[in-house]
């Protein structure tokens, strides 16, 4: 949780939304992952919304389901910040700079 206060700040609220469930489990839904997509949408379609999109970088930037959502939603990229997590991961010899900036 993050509190913020001041008097000459909007309110900002954080929401951390799950990966996209492919699979269910023990419990869930078979359309779990409609149930998911729908619940991210809700937030992100949101045009005063700030997208953060998060992608490891250990896995391939181009089958990142959050990314792909991201540019669909906001394609010119102007409300979308991306974040790359996991850099201390990365395979040996990748260029971290390289994804980055691509």
């Amino acid at each position: 949780m993050l509190n913020v206060y001041s008097h000459t700040c909007p309110d900002l609220t954080l929401i951390d939304l799950p990966g996209i469930t492919l699979i269910p489990i023990a419990g869930q839904p078979d359309n779990i992952e409609q149930i998911t997509r729908d619940m991210a949408m809700r937030y992100v379609g949101d045009p005063r919304t700030i997208i953060l999109c998060v992608v490891p970088a250990n896995a391939d930037m181009t089958t990142s389901d959050g990314l792909r959502m991201a540019r669909k939603i906001d394609a010119k990229g102007i409300r979308t910040i991306g974040v790359i997590t996991k850099i201390d991961i990365m395979d040996r010899g990748t260029n971290a700079k390289r994804m980055i900036m691509n």
